[in-house]
């Protein structure tokens, strides 16, 4: 399908790229259909670009890329409503903010989208959990070494990629 995007122009999204979000995101409740795209920024990040709202996407990475320890727990109901009894059926996401230095660049933890792979249905958990924020550091530790400072630059190339894309 082509859809009509302010930040990407018209794009043509294929039909599982498309995920649908019950009762949508916070804020943001009326916006229920999403295509996760994958472009220039690169992986581990993609764009949960919104199919109802042209001007309206959020950058959004695998939190188990940045954050092994990152684990909480989905009720029954929650599993239920995502149509499926197996949670390895399920990817999750965290949602990227972004900011002018690549060291103040958060991911809110506290919000996760839960993603169903098998028919891409989701929904945003809201967690109570003192121990994730809504605005974790994405980058946590300083590179020291020639390998590590060489890798944070490649980050930080992404992240300006995407404050561009963001701006424009």
């Amino acid at each position: 399908m082509k859809v009509q995007t302010t930040r990407f122009g018209l794009i043509d999204v294929q039909e599982e790229d498309v995920i649908t979000i019950v009762d949508g995101l916070l804020g943001f409740s009326e916006n229920t259909r999403f295509a996760l795209i994958s472009d220039e920024i690169g992986e581990p990040f993609k764009w949960m670009q919104s199919l109802e709202q042209p001007g309206l996407a959020f950058v959004v990475i695998d939190p188990s890329i940045i954050l092994s320890t990152y684990h909480f727990s989905v009720r029954k109901e929650q599993i239920r409503d995502l149509e499926t009894e197996n949670v390895d059926d399920l990817q999750v996401y965290v949602i990227v903010t972004m900011a002018g230095n690549i060291l103040d660049v958060t991911v809110n933890l506290q919000g996760p989208i839960v993603v169903n792979r098998q028919n891409r249905v989701g929904m945003q958990l809201v967690l109570n959990d003192p121990n994730f924020s809504t605005r974790h550091p994405l980058f946590t530790d300083q590179p020291e070494t020639e390998a590590e400072i060489e890798e944070a630059i490649k980050k930080e190339n992404q992240v300006a990629s995407m404050r561009v894309a963001i701006a424009g």
